[in-house]
């Protein structure tokens, strides 16, 4: 029995209803799918000023109960219900991976095609398709083709491929020179460059700006170019 989480979000305390829809629906369609139980109901809310889903009760309580192995599918509405801000493809997503837990989002339209291909041609034909998009997604990364969307600095050329944004590689190198700043929290970065918090966490942590490597499912699937490369003159001087 595949154990699952519910986990519903609303922006503010009084939504109680719009709490409810989000639970009826995704309870439906867990119960639809088969095979699986719900072991937790999580309600959360915003925090006022930061969508940053690690400041949500909610979304503790997620990573406390993934880190013990306590269930194995994460249900919601909408992509929105999880974050406004963070690519569930990607930051958050990597975090749950980590801990063998999968993502099921009701208007991933990725989720809306297995089921449609499921109910009108059974589980054979959704393991074909399964294993025709593998090969897909497979010859993309050999062609060094984009998979998901671009980070930010970074845009999608004619051929598919990744490629510096200049427009925009003239801030990332600012916020690479101030991330080294003491003095420069990520919430007056966020300020300053009107970017939010959890943008500029990604921005910090994607190893894209410094040695240019693509990552894909943990692995670097090919190079592009960095927009700060990495420079060993720039090592951090201990004797000063």
């Amino acid at each position: 029995m595949i154990r699952c989480v519910i986990y519903a979000r609303t922006s503010t305390a009084d939504q109680t209803s719009g709490l409810q829809t989000q639970i009826e629906d995704v309870t439906a369609q867990i119960y639809q799918a088969g095979d699986r139980e719900i072991v937790k109901i999580i309600k959360d809310e915003d925090i006022a000023g930061d969508s940053d889903p690690e400041y949500r009760p909610g979304f503790k309580e997620i990573l406390d109960l993934a880190k013990n192995n306590q269930f194995d599918e994460l249900w919601f509405q909408s992509r929105n219900r999880l974050s406004r801000d963070v690519d569930i493809l990607g930051y958050i997503r990597i975090i749950l991976k980590k801990n063998n837990v999968s993502i099921v989002c009701l208007d991933d339209e990725e989720n809306k095609v297995i089921a449609r291909v499921k109910d009108l041609f059974g589980e054979m034909e959704l393991q074909k398709y399964r294993e025709k998009r593998y090969k897909g997604m497979m010859r993309r990364l050999k062609e060094q083709k984009v998979m998901s969307r671009p980070p930010f600095g970074y845009k999608v050329n004619e051929e598919g491929k990744l490629v510096v944004d200049e427009e925009k590689a003239a801030i990332i190198r600012r916020l690479f020179s101030e991330f080294d700043n003491p003095l420069a929290s990520l919430k007056s970065l966020s300020l300053k460059y009107n970017l939010s918090v959890s943008t500029l966490r990604n921005i910090r942590s994607n190893p894209i700006y410094r040695t240019g490597e693509v990552r894909w499912a943990g692995k670097i699937a090919y190079y592009v170019d960095p927009i700060v490369p990495e420079n060993k003159n720039q090592k951090l001087r201990l004797d000063d």
